[in-house]
């Protein structure tokens, strides 16, 4: 399946979810499909998404958290899962935009492609609700009952890699500014203090 129809999918069926993506091809296609303040957009921060999502989900327990992970990213900090898994945020659900490249510095070739376990990975980190999807059929059939389950769970997406530097145009805003939308949407939605009363 191709990548945008992947996180189109994950975007029309998310619900009250809040997202937050890794950087890169993740990242710009949740833009694209949504254009959504109300989630975070990692910058500068390889690998980090997953740390950030998981506080996220901790802090606001009440509300699902969605992470929109790609392969490579994942790989620059394998070890959340274990974070994950020992934490055990019942709200949390990782999904992993697996293309088996790095899209956004030219589609260079992941390392150990094609022989790296991903949900292997991730089940005997100790998240037992792990799967991988192939197409967009399954991917449509499965999503309910993957957002309705328990936490925390790990979603391998396989994609197809495209060629195309930044083939999808990121956001339009990044560092500052996206941390006060970020911030501000979720006081508005949640009735809750982000920044203290210096704004920060």
């Amino acid at each position: 399946m191709k990548a945008r129809d992947a996180v189109g999918c994950l975007a029309r069926q998310r619900g009250g979810a809040v997202a937050v993506c890794a950087l890169g091809m993740a990242a710009n296609e949740w833009w694209a499909a949504t254009q959504s303040e109300d989630s975070f957009y990692m910058h500068g921060a390889m690998g980090f998404a997953a740390s950030f999502a998981l506080g996220l989900a901790l802090s606001l327990a009440h509300v699902p958290v969605w992470l929109i992970n790609a392969d490579g990213s994942l790989c620059m900090n394998l070890g959340c899962l274990l974070t994950e898994a020992s934490q055990g945020a019942k709200n949390l659900k990782h999904f992993v935009v697996a293309n088996g490249v790095y899209q956004t510095v030219g589609a260079l070739p992941m390392v150990n492609e094609g022989r790296t376990d991903y949900v292997a990975i991730a089940r005997a980190a100790g998240i037992s609700r792990a799967r991988s999807i192939e197409t967009l059929a399954e991917l449509e059939q499965l999503l309910p009952g993957i957002a309705a389950e328990e936490g925390p769970s790990f979603t391998v997406l396989r994609v197809e890699p495209e060629s195309g530097f930044l083939r999808t145009p990121p956001m339009t805003y990044e560092g500052p500014e996206m941390k006060y939308r970020f911030g501000r949407a979720l006081e508005r939605r949640f009735g809750i203090e982000v920044f203290g009363p210096q704004g920060y």
